[in-house]
């Protein structure tokens, strides 16, 4: 597992200050309340869905990203509950969120447990990178990579009323999946 407090230290990480372009886009769909941002990084959706109004849990593995998150939502004048912890052991309340986001990040042991974290009427939505990425930049293990159609399948039995899957131009040329879901 690579070590994300040096990533972000030494400045190999670079992390966009802007929220997701898939939860802008989608926002005024989701519904409001309480919130958890998976890997969140350095909390830049977090921060987003606190100004908006959430009340947001985010969790990320880096120490350095959850403090710099910490310093970002206090200049926004927001509160986010960040919480430092490794999302392999992580547990997620049982219908404890009304919204899950996930960017750029696949834990597919997760995804019962994201299912599982929404209130009724709760919604996940879910963007990360997919085999294509390999041909065009990091990251390329196979492991953190979705196959075709795969998020679908993950994410069965949600309504799923947002999906697209392909190579788009987005801050820079990547390779992803995007999915939006309602639990029922």
């Amino acid at each position: 597992m690579p070590d994300w407090d040096t990533k972000y230290a030494s400045g190999a990480y670079v992390s966009s200050k802007n929220p997701g372009k898939l939860l802008i886009d989608l926002f005024p769909l989701l519904p409001k309340g309480k919130a958890l941002d998976i890997a969140c990084g350095e909390g830049r959706n977090a921060v987003f869905l606190a100004k908006n109004g959430y009340d947001v849990d985010a969790v990320d593995i880096s120490g350095m990203a959850i403090e710099r998150g910490r310093e970002a939502a206090a200049q926004q004048g927001v509160k986010v509950n960040f919480i430092q912890a490794d999302l392999e052991n992580y547990r997620i309340s049982e219908e404890g969120y009304d919204l899950i986001v996930n960017f750029n990040y696949l834990q597919r042991t997760l995804v019962p447990s994201i299912k599982g974290g929404l209130k009724r009427g709760g919604v996940v939505v879910f963007e990360t990178f997919t085999l294509g990425q390999q041909a065009i930049g990091h990251p390329k293990n196979p492991e953190f990579l979705l196959k075709p159609n795969e998020l679908l399948k993950l994410f069965e039995g949600l309504h799923i009323f947002f999906y697209r899957e392909g190579i788009f131009e987005e801050e820079r040329k990547k390779a992803i999946a995007s999915l939006a879901g309602k639990r029922a």
